[in-house]
């Protein structure tokens, strides 16, 4: 079927702001924290059972089993809200456009579900053995490895439909140029980080959850006095009675590693972000420039100032959460991991000042003309992308690279000791959390909200799905 032909005959239907687009978005940005997870965690999780293996490590088997149960916990809640966007969302109230990009996708949708049922399989296998397959661990090693890379092409294939849609080139459906999308692997990359990097953080999050509802009567224990602490009764893995002396200790220690372990994961990744978002943004600029122009220069451009921000405020909080461990290990150097924190704290603000002072720059050239804020315009050259904000933003990752290192090699060589920690350190890694899954959401939001009025640029507009050249005359046959 000429598809060309069946983006420009379709009709309008109703639609409102509600139906349109406020319960599409509320329920695709659901399933998004959710899948990103289920990615990212099988990825760490199959780093930490490695680990286990290679180096006998208990803790990072319980981990990965961890993390492991966690995805089955999470697994039923997250389907339910990708099927019930299929049927009721995509079908029920998007059904003109559904209509036309399923029969387009067609092929890639047909393997990515087949990519779903190898992962319900996989996991579900992965779960119900996982004692058994404790006899060969190998095994369950492959398994692991088989669901993250069934779990990374179902992100691919979905990732193709994505770009299809923002850069659908002329409305050119040959798959192999669908695969072939300039957006779809830079898409992929930002994607494939950014999912471990949220994994990092909701282990970070559960992590310093679990560590502050322990310690949350006295103060935590220091490195050199395993003094015994009042029980409670605990949360996690540990739901079932209360603690007490040192079995109780144990359990603080493990949830401060965990919390460790997912901050690292989660400044680490996201340290490589800046350069790939740099490097899909160009893309979307070459391919679809309405969009690009949206994002940068238009309604969404102040929305920018907001992602810049989040992403400097996780560099400062690693920064913070790194500082507060040296402090409480008594490691060298920690006066610079502070130095470095207050470093990046002035390298966001700086970077997440407005360009102008309107929604728009076309807004403050009307209002204004085309004059700085100290001449009487709205313009604010200091926050211009150029040299400013890209300075401000080499400045975070260089900044950030520093901090996380330091706070490496101070581990590789036993300076960070196990009960070296404190509630403040904690409370930052449940900050990152919450940074990162909010800076999820307004990436999705800038990213979708960029191609309006279409949901595929420049063939089908948002706004009841009217396609943007419907011919006025009645539609023609469509031809085989």
């Amino acid at each position: 079927m000429n598809h060309r032909l069946l983006l420009d005959t379709l009709s309008p239907v109703s639609g409102t702001i509600l139906t349109n687009g406020l319960v599409v978005g509320i329920v695709a940005l659901l399933h998004i924290q959710i899948a990103a997870y289920l990615t990212g965690s099988s990825t760490l999780a199959t780093v930490s059972e490695a680990i286990s293996m290679a180096r006998g490590d208990e803790r990072q088997g319980r981990v990965a089993h961890m993390m492991v149960k966690s995805q089955v916990y999470i697994f039923g809640f997250g389907s339910a809200t990708a099927i019930f966007f299929l049927i009721f969302v995509l079908v029920g109230l998007w059904g003109i456009f559904w209509t036309a990009l399923q029969q387009i996708a067609f092929w890639v949708l047909v393997f990515e579900a087949a990519m779903f049922l190898t992962e319900i399989v996989l996991l579900y296998a992965l779960y119900a053995n996982w004692d058994r397959l404790a006899a060969h661990r190998r095994a369950r090693l492959a398994m692991m490895v088989l669901l993250n890379i069934s779990l990374w092409w179902q992100m691919f294939l979905i990732d193709i439909v994505a770009s299809f849609m923002l850069t659908p080139n002329g409305g050119d459906v040959s798959l192999l140029n669908q695969v072939l999308n300039p957006t779809a692997l830079p898409l992929t990359i930002h994607r494939t980080i950014g999912n471990i990097a949220w994994a990092g953080a909701v282990t970070a999050f559960v992590g310093g959850f679990n560590y502050l509802r322990l310690t949350r009567h006295k103060r935590e224990p220091a490195p050199d006095a395993p003094q015994a602490m009042q029980p409670l009764r605990s949360v996690g893995a540990m739901a079932a009675g209360h603690l007490e002396g040192e079995a109780r200790r144990k359990e603080i220690l493990h949830w401060e590693w965990v919390t460790q372990w997912g901050v690292i994961w989660a400044v680490a990744l996201t340290l490589l972000q800046p350069w790939v978002g740099y490097s899909y943004a160009k893309e979307v600029q070459l391919h679809a420039y309405g969009a690009w122009y949206t994002m940068m220069l238009g309604d969404l451009s102040n929305v920018f100032l907001l992602q810049i921000f989040l992403l400097g405020t996780i560099f400062s909080l690693g920064a913070l959460y790194f500082w507060r461990r040296m402090v409480r290990s008594g490691a060298p150097h920690a006066r610079r991991q502070l130095a470095l924190a207050v470093v990046l704290i002035l390298a966001t603000l700086f970077a997440a000042q407005p360009a102008w002072f309107a929604p728009t720059y076309a807004d403050a050239i009307r209002a204004a003309g085309n004059r700085a804020w100290w001449d009487g315009g709205l313009l604010n050259p200091i926050g211009n992308f150029i040299p400013f904000k890209a300075a401000a933003l080499i400045a975070m990752v260089l900044f950030g690279l520093w901090s996380v290192t330091s706070y490496l090699s101070a581990m590789s060589r036993g300076l960070i000791k196990p009960g070296g920690s404190g509630r403040g350190a904690q409370r930052a890694a449940l900050a990152i959390g919450v940074a990162v899954s909010i800076m999820m959401i307004v990436m999705g939001v800038i990213r979708e909200h960029s191609r309006q009025p279409y949901v595929i640029t420049g063939e089908i507009t948002l706004h009841q799905q009217v396609t943007n050249n419907a011919p006025s005359s009645p539609s023609p046959t469509l031809e085989p």
